[in-house]
């Protein structure tokens, strides 16, 4: 296999720098697209990234660009970008001449629109690259930091998988392989989905016990979920399954867990939701997801409680 050498990240939000974080502690460099001119600049100058990871150093390694065409000739393109925007990156990579050899590190979690289908289905239609999943229980700033974290490398690729988790794993990084894209990928949707009934939980005055059970819950109907696609019921162990669900349910500062408790402290207002001024990914993959499994007559009584409330 050929050695990866050089790492590029388009997203340039938390996750998206933690990521090159990572990489430049075991590369040396990554570049950051972004096309934010002022996150670019602090990178560039003052090796930060403030709007999102506060006065975290990043490595001197790190470099930013708002020029798309600066990771046509890397290696390896991680994708970091909020699942909205993710088939409009696609599209755009797709005019910048891209190698067939380019391997994507997809580190976005949620689906695709239009069509309504998973990332793995849109990039095997656009691409003929080799692609993994990259997802995990981790907070972005732990990761940026150097803070011990889990991952797991998921693809149809074994070689290449095992390959970038040799590459990455360290004392500080475990670093687990999969095969199965499908319980990563439905994973990834419903943990933010039952982050939101954690915060509704909350609000409304539940406690320990509770959350407890809604993991439980979270878990069955990602494993319902993942059979009825194909998906492996052993994968359910995987640090990029239990893992994250547990950590993004259990977090009072989750996004999605905050939409939650608000969402029903202001009694599911659609008002309230239109206008909510940060991008709470959990509201849109449950409307995404009650349609996408509509036609398999499955019983997820957590996650189409919260579609109810945001459709």
């Amino acid at each position: 296999m050929k050695k990866l050498k050089n790492f590029a990240v388009i997203g340039g939000g938390s996750w998206g720098t933690a990521l090159a974080c990572l990489v430049a502690r075991v590369y040396g460099s990554a570049l950051i697209y972004t096309p934010e001119v002022n996150i670019v600049d602090e990178i560039n100058n003052h090796h930060k990234n403030s709007k999102y990871l506060d006065d975290t150093a990043l490595p001197s390694g790190i470099t930013a660009t708002v020029s798309l065409l600066d990771v046509a000739s890397y290696d390896v393109i991680i994708l970091a970008v909020p699942s909205q925007a993710f088939e409009i990156v696609i599209q755009e990579l797709k005019q910048i001449g891209l190698s067939s050899k380019t391997v994507f590190l997809i580190a976005t979690k949620g689906m695709c629109q239009e069509p309504l289908q998973l990332f793995s289905t849109k990039m095997e239609q656009e691409f003929d690259n080799p692609y993994v999943f990259i997802s995990g229980p981790n907070f972005a700033k732990e990761v940026a930091v150097g803070n011990f974290a889990s991952i797991t490398i998921t693809s149809k690729d074994q070689p290449l998988a095992r390959y970038i988790a040799d590459e990455l794993s360290s004392e500080q990084l475990d670093v687990s392989v999969s095969t199965d894209i499908i319980t990563v990928q439905i994973a990834g949707i419903v943990k933010n989905i039952i982050a939101i009934k954690s915060g509704i939980l909350m609000a409304q005055g539940y406690g320990e016990n509770a959350r407890a059970w809604l993991v439980s819950k979270g878990l069955e109907e990602i494993a319902i979920i993942s059979k009825a696609l194909g998906g492996n019921q052993e994968s359910l162990t995987l640090p990029a399954v239990i893992g994250d669900l547990v950590l993004t349910s259990y977090s009072t500062t989750s996004r999605n867990t905050k939409f939650g408790y608000e969402f029903h402290q202001n009694n599911y207002s659609k008002e309230f939701l239109a206008n909510y001024p940060v991008l709470v990914e959990g509201a849109s993959a449950a409307k995404l997801l009650h349609s996408f499994v509509s036609n398999y007559n499955l019983d997820l009584p957590m996650t189409s409680s919260v579609a109810k409330l945001v459709i």
